[in-house]
Protein backbone atom coordinates (compact mmCIF):
# COMPACT_ATOMS: atom_id res chain seq x y z
CA UNK A 1 0.00 0.00 0.00
CA UNK A 2 1.62 3.63 -0.84
CA UNK A 3 1.06 6.33 1.43
CA UNK A 4 2.40 9.31 -0.08
CA UNK A 5 6.21 8.38 -0.77
CA UNK A 6 5.54 5.72 1.92
CA UNK A 7 4.86 2.24 0.68
CA UNK A 8 3.83 -0.29 3.55
CA UNK A 9 2.32 -3.75 3.73
CA UNK A 10 -1.78 -3.76 3.59
CA UNK A 11 -1.66 -6.51 6.12
CA UNK A 12 0.28 -5.19 8.96
CA UNK A 13 1.36 -1.56 8.29
CA UNK A 14 5.33 -2.25 8.53
CA UNK A 15 7.67 -0.57 5.73
CA UNK A 16 8.59 -2.09 2.58
CA UNK A 17 9.82 -1.66 -0.62
CA UNK A 18 8.41 -0.31 -4.07
CA UNK A 19 9.77 -3.17 -5.35
CA UNK A 20 9.57 -6.41 -3.07
CA UNK A 21 5.70 -7.64 -4.19
CA UNK A 22 3.06 -5.96 -6.43
CA UNK A 23 1.37 -2.69 -4.60
CA UNK A 24 -2.09 -2.47 -4.51
CA UNK A 25 -2.07 1.58 -5.31
CA UNK A 26 -0.19 0.90 -8.68
CA UNK A 27 -1.05 -3.20 -9.94
CA UNK A 28 -2.81 -3.25 -13.06
CA UNK A 29 -2.46 0.50 -13.83
CA UNK A 30 0.62 0.11 -16.31
CA UNK A 31 -1.91 -2.32 -18.72
CA UNK A 32 -4.96 -0.19 -17.60
CA UNK A 33 -2.89 3.34 -19.46
CA UNK A 34 -1.62 1.36 -21.96
CA UNK A 35 -5.37 0.26 -22.99
CA UNK A 36 -6.91 4.00 -22.96
CA UNK A 37 -4.12 4.77 -25.00
CA UNK A 38 -3.90 2.04 -27.65
CA UNK A 39 -8.04 2.90 -27.63
CA UNK A 40 -7.53 6.72 -28.14
CA UNK A 41 -5.16 6.08 -30.80
CA UNK A 42 -7.42 3.70 -32.72
CA UNK A 43 -10.28 6.14 -32.52
CA UNK A 44 -7.57 8.97 -33.59
CA UNK A 45 -6.85 6.39 -36.33
CA UNK A 46 -10.20 5.63 -37.42
CA UNK A 47 -11.12 9.32 -37.73
CA UNK A 48 -8.09 10.93 -39.48
CA UNK A 49 -7.90 7.36 -42.01
CA UNK A 50 -11.00 7.66 -43.02
CA UNK A 51 -11.51 11.92 -43.19
CA UNK A 52 -8.25 11.75 -45.21
CA UNK A 53 -9.19 8.79 -47.39
CA UNK A 54 -12.86 10.44 -48.23
CA UNK A 55 -11.10 13.67 -48.57
CA UNK A 56 -8.93 11.99 -51.36
CA UNK A 57 -11.70 10.73 -53.24
CA UNK A 58 -13.95 13.92 -52.92
CA UNK A 59 -10.43 15.76 -54.22
CA UNK A 60 -9.47 12.77 -56.75
CA UNK A 61 -12.99 11.83 -58.48
CA UNK A 62 -13.13 16.22 -58.89
CA UNK A 63 -10.03 16.46 -60.96
CA UNK A 64 -10.98 13.31 -63.06
CA UNK A 65 -14.60 12.45 -62.49
CA UNK A 66 -14.97 9.51 -65.33
CA UNK A 67 -11.82 7.35 -64.29
CA UNK A 68 -11.36 5.54 -60.80
CA UNK A 69 -8.84 7.34 -59.65
CA UNK A 70 -9.80 8.35 -56.54
CA UNK A 71 -11.28 5.22 -55.59
CA UNK A 72 -8.14 3.68 -56.67
CA UNK A 73 -6.75 5.61 -53.92
CA UNK A 74 -9.55 5.77 -51.26
CA UNK A 75 -10.07 2.01 -50.64
CA UNK A 76 -6.91 0.72 -49.60
CA UNK A 77 -6.01 4.03 -47.33
CA UNK A 78 -9.85 3.80 -46.05
CA UNK A 79 -8.86 -0.09 -45.27
CA UNK A 80 -5.96 0.30 -43.54
CA UNK A 81 -7.11 2.76 -41.38
CA UNK A 82 -10.13 0.61 -40.07
CA UNK A 83 -8.14 -2.62 -39.99
CA UNK A 84 -5.34 -1.04 -37.87
CA UNK A 85 -8.24 1.28 -35.76
CA UNK A 86 -9.78 -1.59 -35.33
CA UNK A 87 -6.98 -3.82 -34.52
CA UNK A 88 -5.93 -0.76 -31.60
CA UNK A 89 -9.52 -0.55 -29.85
CA UNK A 90 -9.18 -4.52 -29.70
CA UNK A 91 -5.70 -4.17 -28.27
CA UNK A 92 -6.61 -1.05 -25.78
CA UNK A 93 -10.19 -3.16 -25.29
CA UNK A 94 -7.99 -6.42 -24.19
CA UNK A 95 -4.95 -4.21 -21.63
CA UNK A 96 -7.52 -2.33 -19.97
CA UNK A 97 -9.04 -6.27 -19.23
CA UNK A 98 -5.95 -7.56 -17.88
CA UNK A 99 -4.84 -4.18 -15.83
CA UNK A 100 -8.41 -4.74 -14.01
CA UNK A 101 -7.83 -8.44 -13.93
CA UNK A 102 -4.30 -7.84 -12.26
CA UNK A 103 -5.56 -4.91 -9.78
CA UNK A 104 -8.78 -7.15 -8.79
CA UNK A 105 -6.21 -10.23 -8.39
CA UNK A 106 -3.81 -7.96 -5.87
CA UNK A 107 -6.79 -6.57 -4.23
CA UNK A 108 -8.15 -9.69 -3.20
CA UNK A 109 -4.39 -11.09 -2.43
CA UNK A 110 -4.35 -8.24 0.70
CA UNK A 111 -7.52 -8.86 1.76
CA UNK A 112 -6.64 -12.66 2.28
CA UNK A 113 -3.52 -11.36 4.07
CA UNK A 114 -5.40 -8.61 5.83
CA UNK A 115 -7.84 -11.34 6.96
CA UNK A 116 -4.74 -14.06 7.62
CA UNK A 117 -2.93 -10.96 9.99
CA UNK A 118 -6.06 -10.29 11.95
CA UNK A 119 -7.54 -13.90 12.25
CA UNK A 120 -10.84 -12.64 14.18
CA UNK A 121 -13.66 -10.71 12.55
CA UNK A 122 -12.92 -8.48 9.91
CA UNK A 123 -15.56 -5.75 8.40
CA UNK A 124 -15.65 -3.95 4.97
CA UNK A 125 -15.04 -0.17 6.19
CA UNK A 126 -12.07 -1.69 8.17
CA UNK A 127 -9.83 -3.36 5.50
CA UNK A 128 -11.58 0.08 3.01
CA UNK A 129 -9.97 2.02 5.34
CA UNK A 130 -6.72 0.26 5.35
CA UNK A 131 -6.69 -0.22 1.96
CA UNK A 132 -7.96 3.03 0.79
CA UNK A 133 -10.57 1.87 -1.29
CA UNK A 134 -14.24 1.94 -1.82
CA UNK A 135 -16.67 0.47 0.66
CA UNK A 136 -18.73 -1.46 -1.99
CA UNK A 137 -15.48 -2.78 -3.95
CA UNK A 138 -13.77 -4.32 -0.76
CA UNK A 139 -17.34 -6.31 0.16
CA UNK A 140 -17.52 -7.58 -2.91
CA UNK A 141 -13.82 -8.93 -2.64
CA UNK A 142 -14.76 -10.08 0.69
CA UNK A 143 -17.90 -11.72 -0.36
CA UNK A 144 -15.80 -13.41 -3.31
CA UNK A 145 -13.18 -14.27 -0.85
CA UNK A 146 -16.31 -15.93 1.49
CA UNK A 147 -17.15 -18.11 -1.58
CA UNK A 148 -14.11 -19.85 -1.81
CA UNK A 149 -13.70 -20.53 1.34
CA UNK A 150 -17.43 -20.97 1.62
CA UNK A 151 -17.61 -23.87 5.06
CA UNK A 152 -15.23 -22.01 6.89
CA UNK A 153 -16.62 -18.64 6.88
CA UNK A 154 -19.26 -16.89 9.60
CA UNK A 155 -21.16 -13.59 9.03
CA UNK A 156 -22.37 -11.45 11.68
CA UNK A 157 -23.82 -7.92 11.62
CA UNK A 158 -21.76 -5.13 14.21
CA UNK A 159 -23.73 -2.66 16.49
CA UNK A 160 -23.46 -0.25 13.71
CA UNK A 161 -25.45 -2.45 11.02
CA UNK A 162 -22.25 -3.25 8.82
CA UNK A 163 -21.49 -7.03 7.90
CA UNK A 164 -18.56 -8.49 10.07
CA UNK A 165 -16.72 -11.34 8.37
CA UNK A 166 -15.00 -14.13 10.39
CA UNK A 167 -12.86 -16.42 8.49
CA UNK A 168 -11.80 -18.63 11.77
CA UNK A 169 -15.56 -18.53 13.10
CA UNK A 170 -16.86 -21.79 12.31
CA UNK A 171 -13.12 -22.98 13.60
CA UNK A 172 -13.02 -21.16 16.31
CA UNK A 173 -16.26 -22.54 17.60
CA UNK A 174 -15.39 -25.94 17.20
CA UNK A 175 -12.38 -25.44 19.44
CA UNK A 176 -14.60 -23.37 21.75
CA UNK A 177 -16.83 -26.68 22.05
CA UNK A 178 -13.88 -28.70 22.06
CA UNK A 179 -12.92 -27.06 25.14
CA UNK A 180 -16.13 -26.64 27.07
CA UNK A 181 -16.30 -30.29 26.51
CA UNK A 182 -12.54 -30.75 27.75
CA UNK A 183 -13.55 -28.64 30.66
CA UNK A 184 -16.57 -30.89 31.47
CA UNK A 185 -14.61 -33.96 31.16
CA UNK A 186 -11.79 -32.75 33.73
CA UNK A 187 -14.36 -31.36 36.45
CA UNK A 188 -15.98 -34.47 36.17
CA UNK A 189 -13.11 -36.45 36.40
CA UNK A 190 -12.22 -34.05 39.42
CA UNK A 191 -15.73 -35.25 41.30
CA UNK A 192 -14.80 -38.55 40.62
CA UNK A 193 -11.50 -38.46 41.70
CA UNK A 194 -12.57 -36.31 45.03
CA UNK A 195 -15.51 -38.56 45.63
CA UNK A 196 -12.61 -41.39 45.67
CA UNK A 197 -10.92 -40.03 48.51
CA UNK A 198 -13.60 -40.09 50.19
Amino acid sequence: MLRGLDSRCAACGAPRSLLAAPNVSFAGQPSRLGGVAATIAGVSVLVLGLSLSAGLWFLLQSIWPTHAVGWAFALPMGAASLLFGFLLLLGGSRLRRRGTARQQEVQLEAVKSMVAHRRGPISASEVAGSLQLPEEQVDALLTRLAREQATAVTLDVDAHGRIVYDFEGEERRWRVLEEAAQGQEAEAEQAREQARRR
